[in-house]
């Protein structure tokens, strides 16, 4: 199963099985909407979908197994790239939230289905592309997900490279001591550590797959929200009291990351 780990699993009905005939990459999309498009998605009288969907605030939810089934996203582009919806309206710009966002989608295919670090605008050259492109045969929207996104691919893939840079070892890395650091913080004072991005989202978007968060920060730093989830998340492994107190602890964290995939170093 091809299964994005951060991403909320939400299976749709709109999803042709075992369709893909290739993996050339993704197709960037605008929703022209707010809120999550599970619900339309999944009404089998509409046959739209798509296989991720990116939040104005970075949460991703993932509709079908990407890579095995296609979503009904781009028509005819649909056996060959899989697809992300992102929340807001064409005339304006992707957030820094959703750009880490689908960034993360893209680092994850190109680790696991080859997805070329490139920018294309094309229905047929590998890499990320754009709905718009695809003319008539992909649905006729020329004006998906709009110029101001598109013109922001570069900046995604930028970003997909620091993310793969990072995974070494074929999954990303979350180092324990900073993540303690951050949440033993004066969250009143001046803080003099650094933000821990990719390390504070890993975590979060695990909290989130599991049910115990509903949004992801992108400040690189442990909110109230998150220690509240990761204390439920300590009491679900069977803490007890004070031990289950929101602040990260080896076993913890490598069973969350065994389940969500990413390791940890003390």
């Amino acid at each position: 199963m091809a299964r994005m780990p951060g991403a909320a699993w939400r299976p749709v009905v709109n999803a042709h099985k075992n369709g893909v005939l290739e993996h050339r990459g993704l197709v960037l999309h605008v929703q022209d909407g707010n809120n999550s498009p599970y619900g339309y998605f999944n009404n089998p009288a509409k046959p739209v979908s798509s296989d991720f969907w990116v939040s104005t605030m970075g949460r991703i939810e993932q509709y079908v197994e990407t890579g095995v089934d296609y979503a009904f996203a781009q028509h005819l582009g649909n056996p060959y790239y899989a697809s992300v919806e992102t929340e807001g309206h064409p005339d304006t710009p992707l957030t820094a939230a959703q750009v880490e966002g689908v960034a993360h989608i893209y680092a994850w295919g190109n680790s696991t289905f080859g997805w070329p670090l490139h920018v294309v605008d094309s229905t047929t050259q590998p890499g990320l592309t754009w709905h718009g492109v695809g003319g008539d045969a992909w649905g006729g929207h020329p004006h998906c997900p709009g110029d101001k996104r598109k013109a922001q691919r570069g900046r995604i893939i930028a970003r997909a490279t620091e993310i793969l840079a990072l995974d070494t070892d074929g999954e990303p890395s979350i180092d324990l001591g900073r993540l303690i650091t951050l949440t033993r913080s004066d969250r009143g004072a001046a803080q003099d550590h650094p933000p821990y991005l990719d390390g504070v989202r890993l975590v979060e978007g695990a909290l989130h797959a599991e049910g115990l968060l509903d949004s992801i920060n992108n400040a690189g730093d442990f909110e109230c929200l998150t220690i509240t989830a990761y204390a439920a998340w300590q009491r679900r492994l069977g803490y007890e009291g004070a031990a289950a107190d929101g602040v990260p602890d080896q076993l913890s964290l490598t069973e969350l990351g065994r389940r969500h995939g990413f390791t940890v170093t003390a």
